[in-house]
């Protein structure tokens, strides 16, 4: 088993390796900017709205498309900075180190411009209009792989093997909460708390903590995960318990893991009926109009 992560660990590779010298991001990270902005766009437009009886819909005769009114660009790119970096600035703070956007602007200028050009450009017809059961199914295996990455080799490992002394130390607190602080907290602020990409926010409760939030995939795997991941490659310092498992082939095994995780949730949220998976796999029924 450990031979098989290895391989695909090496297979995974050039992903992670930046583009071009002109274009120094990986693959993975221009993924991460266009799927975050996609979700941000389908956000602002009110995709996810519950429909209201006082919107006509398109198939009555005389009856207009009331397109909804978007926040700013200003104020989506605001939210989506705090959603990538939010976790950093907190944890950072909290340790009295900078952080990275501080040092360097580069990756928030790949998400900011990349949502610029996916929304304010004729790019935004490119984009999906709104989430389909075949594209939460192509799309859960990258997700995986940059949750995973968030989830371990940017949280975990930089604990176990800090290059400052004003790390946090290695314990099983700070091992589990660094990355659900990286990875949840500030994302539910400005996705469901204050709903921060609608043109006048408010504040609610955010959805994990609604009834039956905490079934939610994003509420709970940046805690399963880590755990997981401690498991695989203990004992550690901070973890006392574990199988011995290389650090490489644990993130491999844990991407895996949570490939299964979004590919259920899509099929959860998208699939549950005959109707989408026939008509995902174009087999819809033709019905044939008689007299």
């Amino acid at each position: 088993m450990a031979s098989t992560l290895t391989n695909l660990n090496a297979q995974l590779r050039p992903i992670f390796t930046p583009i071009h010298p002109s274009f120094p991001f990986p693959l993975i990270d221009l993924f991460g900017a266009m799927r975050l902005s996609s979700v941000v766009e389908w956000m602002a437009t009110g995709v996810f709205d519950p429909p209201t009886a006082a919107t006509p819909s398109k198939g009555k005769k005389g009856g207009k498309v009331v397109k909804k009114e978007r926040a700013s660009v200003w104020q989506e790119l605001v939210g989506l900075m705090v959603v990538v970096f939010g976790g950093e600035t907190f944890l950072a703070a909290c340790t009295g180190a900078t952080p990275s956007w501080l040092v360097s602007p580069k990756i928030a200028l790949l998400f900011c411009l990349t949502h610029i050009m996916q929304t304010r450009t004729p790019f935004r017809k490119l984009l999906p209009a709104k989430p389909t059961l075949g594209l939460e199914l192509l799309l859960s295996l990258p997700d995986a792989i940059g949750r995973t990455l968030l989830l371990t080799r940017f949280s975990i490992l930089p604990i176990l093997h800090p290059a400052s002394p004003t790390a946090l130390p290695a314990t099983p607190s700070t091992l589990i909460l660094a990355p659900f602080i990286l990875a949840v907290p500030f994302a539910s602020l400005i996705f469901s708390a204050t709903n921060f990409f609608s043109p006048s926010p408010t504040f609610t409760t955010p959805v994990e903590l609604r009834p039956g939030g905490w079934m939610m995939v994003d509420a709970w795997c940046p805690v399963v995960i880590p755990v997981i991941f401690l498991t695989l490659i203990g004992p550690v310092k901070g973890w006392d318990h574990g199988l011995g498992l290389g650090e490489d082939e644990a993130v491999v095994a844990c991407m895996g893991i949570l490939w299964a995780c979004f590919a259920g949730r899509a099929v959860y949220n998208l699939g549950y009926k005959k109707e989408q998976w026939t008509s995902m796999l174009g087999l819809g029924d033709k019905k044939v109009k008689t007299e």
